[in-house]
């Protein structure tokens, strides 16, 4: 079976990785450090390997049209590495067998700066541990980055050269097995169409009246809407994760107040990060059991989402309240603007080929029990939401003929539609479909071309998608016609 050029090393070295220690989230920071020429699809079979346990890599762009490829598992050593897409999160976990390796292309940017964050989504558990070598096995940066199960975002920060190819080792200190996830992050390089989420978490707006459970990591945060008070408890040790996301107003302060309800205790402590696991503020903001309301003040960016980490001082039961205030919008003749009806899916969600395959050139899952629990967080809001009609907007890598792309594209949003009415019992005229194939898609693409018109498979990988979005999004009503 043929490999991918990318990924024929120079050297094979046999490396030796020391654990990585153990911090909270409260004072954790972030450090800073191939393809193929192929058509859209080619057979993709499981193989007699080991689930290693990896982020799964959709192979239907690997060279060889004529023969089944083997679905892509992160590898066992470097010379076996996972070329991953930029900008894209994918979920994976360890094995007890060893750590995974993954890499990644640089872009065209000369000396970008490239920001691999990773969050340990496992309670319980040891570090997750990261580093990053270059094609000799030369470590890039001087420290393992580590994560540990308090789920806070842990972030490397490399300025790296261009076209350039990088490794990933990844591994449990302990040996565990943690979930976790893993994104690639180029700021530099500039992105021309509308943006999407991959997460739920991070797709769904924020509703005021609707229930909001708190997270146990950072990916996973509870979305409150600003201006709206919400009550919880922490007990037993455990910290709890929320999230908000400010409106457009430019350099405006947002005040986060929390109250710790219950005498008798040690301070209730909060903590607000960005997606970087970056702290927003100096100090941990603390609320004592007096009840006497605490407040961090912080000037954040417009349009952008804040994770917000809460605990007790002294592991004790704590009743709380807490609460975010912003800046109203403004229209642009100065009045206030009039609040419509939010949407279910704020920011479109997309479902692409790390997370949900198909079989080559067709409709079938490759694998519909994956695709299932991929799916399930999706049912779960769409039914929660029973009068909001949904778009499902398929999405092809570029190469072949559109209009066969579109028609592959609708036929794959159509098993998507199909597999949310027979498994989760989504009501079918709740669902519409389209495909939209690579000319017609307005969304953010993995750069799947290089300048030379040479397939890049791995950004290739992101563009097989469907896009999940509420039918009267604007985007919506512009790829409907409407």
């Amino acid at each position: 079976m043929k490999k991918t050029a990318a990924w024929i090393l120079a050297v094979t070295l046999v490396l030796s990785l020391t654990a990585c220690g153990g911090k909270n989230a409260s004072d954790t920071s972030s450090q800073g450090a191939g393809s193929s020429q192929s058509t859209e699809d080619v057979s993709m079979q499981e193989n007699n390997k080991p689930d290693n346990g990896s982020l799964i890599v959709a192979a239907d762009g690997l060279e060889s049209v004529g023969e089944a490829t083997e679905m892509l598992r992160g590898g066992t050593n470097q010379n076996e590495a996972v070329l991953l897409p930029l900008n894209t999160k994918l979920t994976g976990k360890t094995t007890q067998d060893g750590g995974l390796w993954y890499a990644f292309t640089t872009g065209t940017a000369e000396n970008a700066t490239y920001r691999i964050t990773t969050v340990n989504k496992t309670l319980d558990t040891s570090d997750l541990c990261l580093s990053i070598y270059n094609a000799y096995g030369e470590k890039m940066h001087s420290y393992t980055l580590d994560a540990n199960q308090a789920g806070r975002a842990s972030t490397l920060n490399l300025e790296l050269p261009a076209s350039t190819t990088y490794y990933i080792y990844i591994w449990a200190e302990k040996g565990d097995i943690i979930s976790y996830s893993l994104i690639i992050r180029d700021p530099e390089e500039q992105k021309s169409g509308y943006s999407t989420a991959g997460s739920v978490s991070e797709s769904v707006g924020a509703v005021a009246g609707q229930e909001i459970l708190a997270g146990t990591n950072q990916d996973e945060g509870g979305m409150i809407p600003l201006e709206t008070e919400v009550s919880g408890k922490v007990s037993d040790g455990r910290g709890q994760w929320y999230a908000f996301t400010t409106n457009s107003v430019e350099n405006a302060t947002y005040e986060v107040t929390t109250v710790n309800k219950t005498p008798g205790t040690g301070d209730f402590c909060l903590r607000v990060y960005n997606m970087y696991g970056e702290t927003m503020h100096r100090y941990t903001l603390n609320a004592n059991q007096s009840g006497e309301a605490a407040t961090e003040s912080m000037q954040l960016s417009p349009k952008t989402t804040y994770y917000i980490y809460v605990w007790a001082d002294k592991k004790d039961t704590i009743q709380y309240t807490l609460k975010i205030h912003g800046p109203e919008e403004q229209s642009a003749a100065g009045s206030v603007t009039v609040e419509e009806e939010p949407l279910v899916f704020e920011t479109p969600f997309e479902l692409n080929s790390t997370q949900v395959m198909f079989k080559a050139e067709s409709d079938a899952f490759l694998d519909e029990a994956a695709a299932k629990e991929a799916l399930k967080p999706v049912a779960e809001v769409i039914l929660a939401h029973p009068d909001h009609p949904i778009l499902l907007a398929g999405t092809t890598a570029t190469d072949g003929d559109q209009q066969a792309r579109v028609d592959l594209s609708n036929r794959r949003a159509a098993a998507v539609k199909n597999l949310l009415v027979s498994a989760f019992g989504v009501p079918e005229n709740q669902l519409t479909t389209i495909g939209l194939g690579f000319e017609a898609d307005p969304f953010v693409r993995g750069q799947d071309r290089d300048a030379n018109g040479k397939f890049v498979e791995s950004e290739g990988a992101k563009n097989r998608r469907v896009i999940v979005m509420d039918a009267n999004d604007p985007i919506a009503q512009e790829l409907l016609g409407a």
